[in-house]
């Protein structure tokens, strides 16, 4: 999700962030509990002025960031104080290194280690055109019912799947990761994380393996290419013949919010001063499911509050929130 330029508020000013955001007297997500099941990648940030192959540039910025969907998402629960565990697989030897990043974000981290397969890596490169990204899930991509401990499920309300290396072990794995989620009384949400995901599984049999999924979080391209069509409204109602719930986050233009039997509602996005815009749809899930975890009726009030979130995160460089 990326966001016009426009002065952003300091930091301090996002109101009880690590005890709870009071709104309306309420504290969002008090009480509830998460669970995030995805990948935690290691990210290489390239921010170039090359636009062709061949140049080299002396001046890049070149950051070293913990990446990854499922930790980004896990990380801003953790700075707006919800109670959140993550489960993921990294290479043996960065599972201290990303338990401490993530606890020091107010995460729980679960984080299996793969003694034959390294940590997974994201490479993001941009220049003033716009950013592309190479990933290898490595780690990330075995992940397995299995690692999923059951007495963290038996206590979540809600649990988030998200990660273009753990959704694209194939349809069977998806099915079987949402099927454990559903196993407890958890409400399910699911980020399909890329079109070339959605494209390697395929979208039908990605579709299929949905079942049990109470929200969706597709982006513009996810969403059209999960249905087959041109039509962005006409791909939101499609895909609430699969989901009861679907928010398509679509850039500058804000949000858009599915529910079956209802017309397509629109939710601004919040004005934000773009530094980088990895990481923001991660970070519009964190915020928009700790509201609806809280309020399951409002679901536009829960965008708005995903908008918000994300608007913070297009201040940083990397996904996650400083801490």
């Amino acid at each position: 999700m990326s966001m016009p330029h426009e002065g952003s508020e300091p930091l301090s000013r996002l109101e009880g962030t690590r005890a709870g955001r009071v709104v309306a007297g309420r504290r969002r997500g008090a009480g509830k509990r998460f669970l995030v099941v995805g990948d935690v990648l290691d990210g290489i940030l390239v921010h170039t002025t090359a636009h062709t192959m061949g140049i080299h540039d002396p001046a890049a910025v070149i950051r070293h960031r913990p990446a990854g969907a499922a930790g980004n998402t896990a990380a801003w629960l953790g700075w707006l104080g919800a109670e959140v565990d993550l489960v993921s697989r990294v290479g043996v030897d960065d599972v201290y290194r990303h338990e401490r990043a993530l606890e020091d974000a107010g995460v729980r981290a679960h984080l299996r280690y793969d003694a034959m397969t390294s940590t997974g890596v994201v490479v993001s490169v941009r220049n003033d055109g716009g950013r592309t990204a190479m990933s290898d899930p490595a780690a990330s991509g075995a992940i397995r019912v299995d690692d999923v401990p059951t007495d963290v499920l038996s206590r979540a309300d809600i649990v988030h799947l998200t990660g273009a290396g753990m959704l694209g072990g194939g349809a069977e794995r998806v099915a079987d990761l949402v099927a454990c989620a559903r196993s407890g009384s958890a409400r399910v949400s699911l980020d399909p994380s890329s079109s070339a995901v959605i494209r390697a599984v395929g979208a039908t049999e990605l579709l299929a393996a949905l079942d049990g999924v109470d929200v969706l979080f597709p982006g513009r391209q996810e969403a059209l290419e999960l249905t087959g069509t041109t039509d962005l409204d006409e791909a939101v109602r499609r895909l609430t013949a699969h989901v009861p719930l679907v928010v398509v986050t679509v850039g500058v233009d804000g949000v858009l919010i599915g529910r079956r039997g209802r017309s397509v509602q629109r939710v601004h996005a919040t004005p934000a001063t773009v530094v980088d815009t990895i990481g923001a749809g991660d970070a519009f899930a964190a915020g928009f499911v700790r509201a609806w975890a809280t309020d399951p009726v409002r679901v536009g009030a829960a965008a708005r509050e995903g908008t918000r979130v994300a608007a913070r995160a297009l201040g940083f460089v990397g996904g996650r929130p400083p801490v």
